[in-house]
Protein backbone atom coordinates (compact mmCIF):
# COMPACT_ATOMS: atom_id res chain seq x y z
CA UNK A 1 0.00 0.00 0.00
CA UNK A 2 1.04 3.55 -0.54
CA UNK A 3 0.76 4.84 3.02
CA UNK A 4 3.10 7.81 2.52
CA UNK A 5 0.81 9.34 -0.08
CA UNK A 6 -2.04 9.21 2.40
CA UNK A 7 -0.19 11.03 5.19
CA UNK A 8 -0.78 14.75 5.51
CA UNK A 9 1.78 17.17 4.16
CA UNK A 10 2.65 18.24 7.70
CA UNK A 11 4.12 14.80 8.26
CA UNK A 12 5.40 14.14 4.78
CA UNK A 13 6.92 17.59 4.27
CA UNK A 14 10.31 16.95 5.80
CA UNK A 15 10.14 13.22 6.16
CA UNK A 16 13.14 11.06 6.96
CA UNK A 17 14.91 8.90 9.80
CA UNK A 18 17.32 8.70 12.68
CA UNK A 19 17.12 4.93 12.95
CA UNK A 20 20.26 3.01 13.75
CA UNK A 21 19.38 0.51 11.04
CA UNK A 22 17.60 0.89 7.72
CA UNK A 23 13.83 0.81 7.65
CA UNK A 24 11.71 0.19 4.59
CA UNK A 25 8.40 1.86 3.81
CA UNK A 26 5.61 -0.56 4.64
CA UNK A 27 7.62 -2.34 7.31
CA UNK A 28 5.38 -3.22 10.28
CA UNK A 29 6.59 -1.98 13.66
CA UNK A 30 5.73 -3.20 17.14
CA UNK A 31 4.32 -0.83 19.77
CA UNK A 32 7.10 1.29 21.34
CA UNK A 33 9.75 -0.21 19.01
CA UNK A 34 13.05 1.65 19.56
CA UNK A 35 14.79 3.71 16.85
CA UNK A 36 17.55 5.48 18.76
CA UNK A 37 20.78 7.22 17.86
CA UNK A 38 23.19 9.71 19.43
CA UNK A 39 20.73 12.65 19.14
CA UNK A 40 17.37 11.15 20.12
CA UNK A 41 15.64 8.19 21.68
CA UNK A 42 12.77 7.48 19.30
CA UNK A 43 9.97 4.96 19.71
CA UNK A 44 7.12 3.99 17.44
CA UNK A 45 3.60 4.76 18.71
CA UNK A 46 2.38 2.53 21.53
CA UNK A 47 -0.47 0.79 19.70
CA UNK A 48 -0.77 -1.90 17.02
CA UNK A 49 -1.14 -1.43 13.28
CA UNK A 50 1.67 1.06 12.56
CA UNK A 51 4.07 0.79 9.63
CA UNK A 52 7.11 2.80 8.59
CA UNK A 53 5.96 5.27 5.93
CA UNK A 54 9.32 6.91 5.35
CA UNK A 55 12.84 6.96 6.71
CA UNK A 56 16.02 8.83 5.94
CA UNK A 57 18.97 10.67 7.38
CA UNK A 58 17.08 13.04 9.67
CA UNK A 59 13.85 11.37 10.73
CA UNK A 60 11.31 8.60 10.61
CA UNK A 61 7.58 8.54 9.97
CA UNK A 62 4.93 5.98 10.86
CA UNK A 63 1.38 5.64 9.60
CA UNK A 64 -1.71 3.54 9.97
CA UNK A 65 -5.22 3.43 8.63
CA UNK A 66 -8.18 4.27 10.83
CA UNK A 67 -11.43 2.34 11.06
CA UNK A 68 -13.27 4.57 8.57
CA UNK A 69 -12.62 5.01 4.86
CA UNK A 70 -10.00 7.67 4.07
CA UNK A 71 -9.00 7.93 7.74
CA UNK A 72 -5.25 7.88 8.51
CA UNK A 73 -2.97 8.48 11.46
CA UNK A 74 0.63 9.61 11.25
CA UNK A 75 3.52 9.99 13.68
CA UNK A 76 6.88 11.51 12.83
CA UNK A 77 10.17 12.57 14.35
CA UNK A 78 12.51 14.86 12.43
CA UNK A 79 15.72 16.71 13.24
CA UNK A 80 16.45 19.91 11.37
CA UNK A 81 18.70 22.93 11.36
CA UNK A 82 17.32 25.58 13.71
CA UNK A 83 18.30 29.25 13.41
CA UNK A 84 19.40 31.08 16.56
CA UNK A 85 16.65 32.63 18.68
CA UNK A 86 17.04 34.70 21.81
CA UNK A 87 13.47 34.58 23.14
CA UNK A 88 10.63 32.12 23.35
CA UNK A 89 8.59 34.40 21.13
CA UNK A 90 11.22 34.17 18.38
CA UNK A 91 11.23 30.36 18.58
CA UNK A 92 7.43 30.34 18.32
CA UNK A 93 7.75 32.54 15.21
CA UNK A 94 10.22 30.13 13.58
CA UNK A 95 7.89 27.19 14.26
CA UNK A 96 4.81 29.06 12.96
CA UNK A 97 6.61 29.97 9.73
CA UNK A 98 7.79 26.40 9.16
CA UNK A 99 4.33 24.93 9.72
CA UNK A 100 2.74 27.53 7.42
CA UNK A 101 5.28 26.64 4.71
CA UNK A 102 4.57 22.92 5.12
CA UNK A 103 0.78 23.41 4.95
CA UNK A 104 0.30 26.15 2.33
CA UNK A 105 -2.98 27.77 1.34
CA UNK A 106 -5.09 27.35 -0.66
CA UNK A 107 -4.88 23.57 -0.16
CA UNK A 108 -4.75 23.84 3.64
CA UNK A 109 -7.34 26.10 5.22
CA UNK A 110 -6.46 26.86 8.84
CA UNK A 111 -9.30 26.05 11.23
CA UNK A 112 -7.55 26.43 14.59
CA UNK A 113 -3.94 26.71 15.75
CA UNK A 114 -2.19 27.16 19.06
CA UNK A 115 1.53 27.69 19.70
CA UNK A 116 2.82 27.80 23.28
CA UNK A 117 6.43 28.25 24.32
CA UNK A 118 7.56 25.95 27.14
CA UNK A 119 10.76 25.00 28.95
CA UNK A 120 9.07 22.17 30.86
CA UNK A 121 11.63 19.69 29.54
CA UNK A 122 14.57 21.87 30.61
CA UNK A 123 15.19 23.20 27.10
CA UNK A 124 13.17 25.49 24.81
CA UNK A 125 10.19 23.93 23.02
CA UNK A 126 6.93 24.95 21.38
CA UNK A 127 3.72 22.98 21.91
CA UNK A 128 1.70 22.97 18.70
CA UNK A 129 -1.96 22.15 18.20
CA UNK A 130 -3.27 22.71 14.70
CA UNK A 131 -6.35 21.89 12.68
CA UNK A 132 -6.66 22.39 8.94
CA UNK A 133 -9.15 21.50 6.24
CA UNK A 134 -7.11 19.66 3.61
CA UNK A 135 -9.06 20.61 0.49
CA UNK A 136 -7.19 18.26 -1.85
CA UNK A 137 -6.76 15.04 0.15
CA UNK A 138 -6.15 12.14 -2.24
CA UNK A 139 -8.28 9.01 -1.89
CA UNK A 140 -9.37 6.08 -4.04
CA UNK A 141 -12.18 8.09 -5.66
CA UNK A 142 -10.17 11.23 -6.35
CA UNK A 143 -9.82 14.19 -4.01
CA UNK A 144 -11.93 15.40 -1.14
CA UNK A 145 -11.76 17.77 1.82
CA UNK A 146 -10.65 16.09 5.04
CA UNK A 147 -9.90 17.48 8.50
CA UNK A 148 -6.23 17.35 9.51
CA UNK A 149 -5.48 17.59 13.22
CA UNK A 150 -1.88 17.77 14.45
CA UNK A 151 -0.37 17.58 17.93
CA UNK A 152 3.37 18.37 17.94
CA UNK A 153 6.31 19.47 20.02
CA UNK A 154 9.16 21.43 18.40
CA UNK A 155 12.36 21.78 20.47
CA UNK A 156 15.89 23.09 20.36
CA UNK A 157 18.19 20.14 21.10
CA UNK A 158 19.82 20.71 24.52
CA UNK A 159 23.23 19.36 23.45
CA UNK A 160 23.24 20.69 19.86
CA UNK A 161 22.10 24.35 19.85
CA UNK A 162 21.99 24.63 16.03
CA UNK A 163 19.74 21.57 15.84
CA UNK A 164 16.04 21.32 16.41
CA UNK A 165 13.74 18.35 16.49
CA UNK A 166 10.04 17.86 16.34
CA UNK A 167 7.74 15.01 17.17
CA UNK A 168 4.28 15.14 15.63
CA UNK A 169 1.18 13.00 15.75
CA UNK A 170 -1.69 13.57 13.33
CA UNK A 171 -5.11 12.45 12.24
CA UNK A 172 -6.76 13.04 8.87
CA UNK A 173 -10.34 12.05 8.14
CA UNK A 174 -13.94 13.17 7.79
CA UNK A 175 -14.56 13.52 11.53
CA UNK A 176 -12.55 15.02 14.38
CA UNK A 177 -10.85 12.33 16.45
CA UNK A 178 -11.20 13.31 20.10
CA UNK A 179 -8.60 10.74 21.20
CA UNK A 180 -5.68 12.19 19.24
CA UNK A 181 -4.50 14.42 22.10
CA UNK A 182 -3.94 11.48 24.42
CA UNK A 183 -2.29 9.30 21.75
CA UNK A 184 -0.19 12.23 20.54
CA UNK A 185 0.97 13.10 24.05
CA UNK A 186 2.04 9.50 24.67
CA UNK A 187 4.05 9.37 21.43
CA UNK A 188 5.64 12.80 21.88
CA UNK A 189 6.53 12.20 25.54
CA UNK A 190 8.62 9.16 24.54
CA UNK A 191 10.82 11.20 22.14
CA UNK A 192 13.76 12.64 24.09
CA UNK A 193 17.48 13.27 23.79
CA UNK A 194 19.56 10.61 25.56
CA UNK A 195 20.39 11.46 29.17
Amino acid sequence: MRYLQRLPCFLAGSLVALATHAQSPGEVVTPKQAFTNALLNIYSPDSDGWVVTGAGGNGIAFGKRGSEANETYGAQVVTLELPPTSTGEELVGVVKNRIAAMNPAPRFQEADTSFQFTEERGYPCVNVRAEFDDTAAANSSGKQTLRLKVVALDCRHPAEPDTGFFAAFSYRGTRVDTQIDEAGKSFIESIRPPT
